[in-house]
């Protein structure tokens, strides 16, 4: 990949009309997308707002939400410290969280691939209904007053608590802050400017919007489960060092899509903090690995096409389909 080359003059003039009539057509509040062609180059943009209400257009500072895509950092992260043998895939979550129910039969491995059985903080209803921002502490014990939904490896159920406490363990067996892991592991090693877990009121990021007005989402509590921001140029070059053996060996990445669980969606298969899109299931012909996020007024994507080799990271403060979004974009360059 050529992150100094830009695409040809034809496939950018594609691309830009492609996100043009997303504009117009959708009224989406703003954009990040980059997209990676092997030997052709790249391309990349970031417009739109950060607040439509406030008329305050986005610039080269402005960072985006990525949501659960920061899901796939999170496992790479617990990959390193596997390697490190400060951690396997058969510990056990009672050697760090005791009190979790099924905590001594619960594996790290369990909780990469949400086969664990633990309820999810976010399907909580007063957590909607309450109007307050909580602690990573808090959004645990909101899920310890739920049931388990059943016996760890008996199913597949999506859970966010799961990654939160991936990274309240990657925490205490480095004695770092989360954010900080994410600095020493990923962003420096990889030169990343922008990624990182937000603050509170994150001054540059792109807010979300329901149509025209901002609506106030707070991302700085979710940690691993998806508590990222960053431009989408940083997310690009992430994935390309994920794919390239620069984070973990080869073997271990492709041992991530070892065991595949079935999705909540016909074609999407989860592994070890990874998707797989197989959209064979929808008549055409393509395979995407990546990872998707999303919130109520947030769309996130972060994928490879195995057929193209093409990476593309796109995120959009607001609640549109990004991964049409991404198949309309991978449609222009597959032309």
């Amino acid at each position: 990949y050529n992150f100094n080359q830009p695409l040809d003059d034809t496939l950018t003039t594609n691309l830009n009309q492609k996100i043009d009539e997303l504009f117009s057509k959708h009224h989406i509040a703003g954009i990040t997308a980059t997209i990676l062609v092997p030997k052709k180059g790249i391309w990349e943009t970031t417009r739109g707002y950060v607040s439509k209400p406030d008329n305050k257009r986005v610039d080269s500072a402005t960072v985006f939400f990525w949501a659960s895509v920061g899901k796939l950092i999170t496992s790479t992260i617990v990959h390193q410290l596997i390697l490190e043998n400060k951690l396997s895939f058969d510990d056990k979550l009672s050697s760090w969280f005791p009190d979790i129910q099924n905590a001594e039969k619960i594996t790290i491995n369990q909780l990469l691939t949400h086969t664990n059985g633990i309820y999810s903080f976010n399907a909580d209803p007063d957590l909607h209904a309450s109007n307050q921002d909580f602690s990573p502490e808090e959004l645990l014990e909101i899920s310890k007053s739920h049931a388990n939904l059943f016996e760890p490896g008996e199913y597949w159920s999506y859970t966010n608590t799961g990654y939160l406490l991936l990274s309240f363990i990657a925490e205490k067996i480095e004695s770092k802050t989360f954010s900080q892991i994410i600095k020493d592991r990923i962003a420096k090693p990889l030169h990343l400017t922008t990624l990182r877990t937000p603050i509170k009121d994150e001054p540059n990021l792109a807010l979300a919007h329901d149509k025209d007005k901002v609506i106030h989402e707070d991302y700085s509590a979710i940690l691993g489960a998806g508590g990222l921001v960053s431009n989408s140029n940083d997310m690009a070059i992430f994935l390309s060092a994920l794919l390239t053996g620069k984070m973990i060996p080869l073997n271990d990445v492709h041992d991530m899509m070892k065991d595949l669980y079935p999705m909540f969606d016909k074609g999407l298969y989860y592994g070890r903090g990874i998707m797989l899109y197989d959209f064979n299931d929808m008549n055409q012909t393509n395979e995407w690995i990546g990872h998707s996020g999303g919130t109520e007024h947030y769309r996130a994507i972060l994928i490879y096409d195995t057929k193209s080799k093409v990476i593309m990271a796109i995120s959009i403060n607001q609640k549109i389909p990004v991964e049409a979004v991404a198949n309309q974009l991978m449609k222009e360059i597959n032309k």
